[in-house]
């Protein structure tokens, strides 16, 4: 993680004065806010670097990124616009086990995912303007970025407006069943 990153994980650029490009700086996945509800959202980077990450990532964080499904953004697994349904009680600042539930909504086809981490060193939190993280629907994932750590592995998830960035052993990902109905 490049210095000054934890505590800006959200850089804004103006380009005119009612024109701002907002960039999340993962460290290789590109998630950029064109304009009001549009995204440039480029994973690229990331894909051609994964196999160079094999040996040094945990193995359920090597199965969940690699799946050929994660970034492809028609497909069930994808995690783009997933959104955040609750977090763990901030009480638990150094937590040895953190659970993120995610939901897709109503979308015929999709499903839900739950993400478990295990023995968790750091987890952080930062929104854009410093409030509360917002639930909403609108406050939908982008993408995210699973790289390898001393301790195991950080998972960092960007957000419409906040960041979450995860340092744990190894994280285990579970899709729920696709609701056909």
């Amino acid at each position: 993680m490049a210095s000054g990153r934890a505590t800006e994980p959200i850089r804004v650029q103006r380009l005119a004065d009612n024109i701002a490009v907002m960039r999340r700086d993962m460290k290789y996945v590109i998630v950029q806010r064109q304009s009001q509800g549009v995204y440039w959202h480029d994973p690229s980077a990331y894909l051609a670097e994964l196999p160079k990450l094999r040996a040094r990532l945990p193995t359920g964080a090597w199965t969940f990124t690699t799946d050929p499904e994660h970034y492809d953004f028609a497909a069930p697994h994808c995690v783009k616009d997933l959104k955040l349904r609750s977090l763990p009680p901030a009480a638990a600042a150094k937590p040895s086990s953190f659970e993120l539930r995610f939901e897709r909504g109503p979308i015929q086809g999709r499903n839900g995912l739950t993400i478990s981490y295990s023995d968790v060193t750091t987890v952080e939190i930062h929104t854009e303007n410093g409030s509360a993280f917002d639930f909403s629907d609108y406050n939908s994932l982008r993408l995210d970025e699973t790289l390898p750590h001393p301790r195991g592995c950080t998972h960092e998830l960007a957000f419409t407006t906040a960041t979450i960035r995860i340092t744990c052993a190894d994280l285990q990902a579970k899709w729920d069943p696709i609701d056909l109905r």
